[in-house]
């Protein structure tokens, strides 16, 4: 969903009662039409957003998975003009699957490279 654009998928993998949260997000988000319109603004910062997913972990109803993300600013991203500087950060993020649904997504990524690549505070 995050590296694809594809938010028709969404529907899909994802909880109706869908709850994500990430340092870089101002508060938790929660439902899917809240969820598009995150993955909407990312796609909208970085167009062409690569994403590299390390081998995942699971175990009964959780998944653990490390990620890269890469690309360039191009677009607004909460408040930040474009840049147009490429970047990179990683982080980790654990899921909560029920009835073969992602119900709770909850992230932890390196926000502060994030934020110096793209000048938003010093370096």
């Amino acid at each position: 969903m995050w590296g694809k654009g594809d938010i028709k998928i969404v529907d899909e993998l994802a909880s109706p009662d869908l709850r994500v949260s990430y340092p870089s997000l101002p508060a938790p988000v929660e439902g899917l039409a809240a969820f598009k319109e995150v993955l909407k603004m990312v796609h909208t910062a970085f167009p062409d957003i690569e994403i590299e997913i390390g081998e995942p972990l699971a175990e009964g109803n959780r998944l653990a998975a490390a990620w890269t993300m890469r690309g360039t600013h191009q677009g607004d991203m909460m408040g930040l003009p474009p840049t147009g500087k490429c970047v990179n950060w990683s982080g980790i993020t654990f899921y909560r699957i029920e009835n073969g649904k992602v119900v709770d997504e909850r992230g932890e990524e390196d926000a502060l490279a994030l934020l110096r690549q793209l000048g938003a505070i010093p370096g």
